[in-house]
């Protein structure tokens, strides 16, 4: 209504014969809000223990990652310079991939962005390369082929060119397109140039970095690393302005403690809880015959980055024993310790050593411990 208001305001008297010149170039989707480099830095220290962090101040060497990453079957995040206005990630909020590969299309439906396989992806084309690949009509050409920076017109993929970039080719055979120059996005263009340097194709598969259902376009440099994180590892990498952001495997020798070269053991490292822990059980009955009901417990840690306020942040547990470490995991505590809780281990005991019933219990304490690691509820 603001807008139209103002149009009116402009252009709605028909007496006025002079039209004010509004602007003379194509307007930049880039108006959102601009993340400081205080706010990535922050948002990377405060998931600290479940990610890595690289700062690259060189452009090529970032953008030679990427390309690299993407040309192999990797798919990344890319978050930086102002967020888009309108609906579509345009290379500032981004997840993007390799056009080539066909497959990929269902893996970035179905595991990082978990919705119907068949929903379609868009290409970023450099605009000067955009006519030899798409059927852009007649008028293109004086437009430097830049006919699509908000990715807003549909398109024929030339046939020719379809099965080189089926991942971005729908069954019809077009494309929703975005055009880029150096003009409107120099460092989206130069990743794409670097792609098209690499593999002959001058484009990337792109689309809007959420990972979550509902969730919108990733704003903050919190929401993008919350967003990574919850992709589990489908995403590989996350590049946030200078930082290269990658999962940090759960280290199981770190928790147990390792022997160094001189053979002596360093200390376990002790598991801690993200944050205070609310729980919640519900139950659910079958229609059988049974009476029986199952109960499913539910623990709520608002400070973990994995949290997601849509719905709720409730995180399902597997069973008793993985709610019972998760209460147990304050950071004062190691896995001995904790064996000496729920086995017949004596505290003195080394994990080489104890019964064959001790270190299944072991190995089912590990793997939920790794597991709460991993959905970002303890650290160590």
């Amino acid at each position: 209504i603001a807008v139209g208001c103002c149009a009116y305001a402009l252009f709605g008297d028909s007496d006025n014969a002079e039209m004010p010149n509004l602007w003379n170039e194509t307007l930049s989707p880039y108006l959102g809000p601009m993340p400081t480099d205080v706010s990535m830095k922050e948002a990377t220290e405060w998931a600290s223990p479940w990610i890595e962090v690289d700062t690259i101040r060189d452009e090529k060497e970032r953008i030679d990652m990427m390309v690299e990453e993407i040309a192999s079957g990797g798919v990344i995040a890319l978050y930086g310079g102002r967020s888009e206005l309108g609906p579509r990630a345009l290379g500032h909020r981004s997840i993007l991939a390799d056009p080539r590969k066909k497959g990929l299309v269902r893996f970035i439906n179905e595991f990082v962005k978990k919705r119907e396989s068949f929903r379609p992806f868009a290409p970023s084309a450099l605009a000067e390369y955009a006519g030899d690949w798409f059927d852009l009509g007649e008028h293109a050409e004086a437009s430097g082929y830049n006919v699509s920076p908000y990715m807003s017109i549909t398109a024929q993929v030339k046939e020719s060119k379809r099965d080189l970039i089926p991942a971005v080719t729908h069954v019809d055979g077009s494309s929703r397109l975005q055009t880029v120059t150096p003009e409107a996005e120099p460092f989206y263009h130069r990743l794409i140039s670097a792609f098209y340097k690499a593999t002959g194709v001058p484009m990337v598969l792109n689309t809007s970095f959420n990972t979550l259902k509902s969730e919108p376009i990733v704003e903050t440099p919190r929401n993008a690393i919350r967003s990574f994180l919850s992709s589990m590892g489908t995403i590989e990498m996350l590049v946030m302005g200078d930082y290269v952001i990658k999962r940090k495997p759960a280290d199981i020798r770190k928790l147990l403690g390792e022997e160094q070269k001189s053979g002596l053991m360093t200390r376990p490292s002790f598991p801690k809880r993200a944050g205070s822990a609310n729980y919640k059980t519900t139950f659910s009955a079958s229609l059988g015959d049974g009476e029986d009901l199952d109960p499913v417990t539910l623990v709520q840690i608002p400070d973990r980055p994995m949290h997601n306020e849509k719905d709720g942040g409730w995180f399902e547990l597997l069973d008793d024993l993985e709610g019972q470490l998760l209460g147990v995991c304050d950071g004062s505590v190691g896995v001995s310790d904790i064996m000496t809780q729920f086995a017949a281990m004596e505290e003195e005991e080394n994990f080489e050593k104890i019964s064959e019933q001790d270190q299944i219990l072991l190995e089912n304490i590990l793997r939920r411990l790794v597991r709460l690691y991993e959905h970002t509820l303890i650290s160590w």
